[in-house]
Parts: C-alpha cells; structure tokens; sequence
C-alpha cells in the first residue's frame, strides 16, 4: 500500500482525495511553493477527472484511479521526508 492510497475516497472511505488532504494539509507546514504546485495538481486532476467522466465507457473506472495515483505521486515528489511521514502518521490517525 502506498502513502497516500487512503487520499483516493471511496464507498468504503470517508471523504474524497482532496478532503482528506486539506485534513492533514495544516501539520505539514509546506513552503508557498509547495501549496501552488498542490493546487495546479489538483486543478489538473479534476480536469482530467471530468474528461474521462464525460467519455465514459469501460475504461472509466480504470482512468480514474490511474488520474489519482498519477496526482497522488505529483503530491508526495513535492514533500520531503518529514511531511511524508506527518501524512502517514494523520493517515494513520484518521483510520482510527
């Protein structure tokens, strides 16, 4: 399981990906850069999330999740190790 696989929301998870982000968001203390990159990241995934919406078909459900994982990944290049294991740490804590 990755670091950030609970971010993705879902039936069985409460919340969706940037609402558990902006969750955790305030511990992490990032940079001003680090929050604009942020945005644009998830300016782009729901961009890209409404696309794959809009054409449907039997592959929707699998360009989803790679447009998740592909923006989950973008988030934690952005942070250092520090806020990685914060994340992990409130991830943990929101299981709970």
């Amino acid at each position: 399981m990755g670091l950030l696989d609970n971010l993705t929301g879902g039936a069985d998870r409460k919340g969706g990906f940037r609402q558990i982000f902006e969750t955790i968001k305030p511990s992490l203390n990032l940079t001003d850069d680090q929050e604009q990159k942020i945005r644009e990241i998830f300016k782009n995934f729901r961009q890209e999330r409404a696309e794959i919406k809009e054409t449907g078909g039997d592959d929707m459900k699998d360009g989803l999740h790679e447009a998740r994982h592909e923006a989950k990944e973008q988030i934690l290049a952005l942070l250092n190790d520090d806020q990685k294991k914060i994340v992990q740490q409130k991830l943990r804590e929101l299981r709970n």
